[in-house]
Formats: C-alpha cells, sequence, structure tokens
C-alpha cells in the first residue's frame, strides 16, 4: 500500500498546475457562465496535454501561447521547470 501512495504522491507533485493570478480571477468572475466554464475547462486540458508532452517542452524558461475562446483572446505561459501552465492574458474581442 505504501508503493501505491508513493507513486501516486509522485505523480501529483509532478503534474502541473493551473495558475490563474488574483486580478484575472476577477476578470473571469464577470465572464458568461459557459465562457467561464469554457475556459476552465481549455486550461486544463492545456495542464494536461502539457504534463503529457513535457519532453517537448524546453527545460528552461517559458513557451507563451494565445488563442481565442469563446469572444475572449486568451494568453497562458507553459513553464516545464516549474510544472506550471499560467493565465497571463484575458481580453474581450470586439469584432
Amino acid at each position: 500500500m505504501a508503493s501505491i501512495e508513493s507513486a501516486v504522491s509522485e505523480q501529483l507533485t509532478q503534474a502541473f498546475t493551473v495558475y490563474v493570478p488574483l486580478a484575472l480571477q476577477q476578470q473571469m468572475d464577470v465572464l458568461a457562465p459557459d465562457t467561464r466554464s469554457a475556459l476552465l475547462s481549455e486550461l486544463f486540458r492545456l495542464a494536461v496535454q502539457a504534463w503529457q508532452e513535457r519532453g517537448l517542452l524546453p527545460r528552461q524558461g517559458a513557451v507563451a501561447m494565445e488563442f481565442p475562446l469563446g469572444g475572449c483572446d486568451v494568453g497562458i505561459e507553459l513553464d516545464a521547470s516549474k510544472a506550471r501552465l499560467t493565465l497571463v492574458s484575458l481580453s474581450r474581442t470586439w469584432h
């Protein structure tokens, strides 16, 4: 049983963390519920994918990505050395 707990603990410490700074949390709070849900789902999906493909990410420095989602422009950074996905920008698009 201890070896199973150790394996689970090791996996959890190596998983990517999704970090949303306080200022962006406040911006997320005013999004429509379906947009907010879609954004959170995408952030966690990308974190899982980054963990699965961590060998392809640079060992030092962050990788920046931007994409549209539900009427918003979303910016993230993936940092493999810190095992963290950070939401760095969120702005509504007006077309």
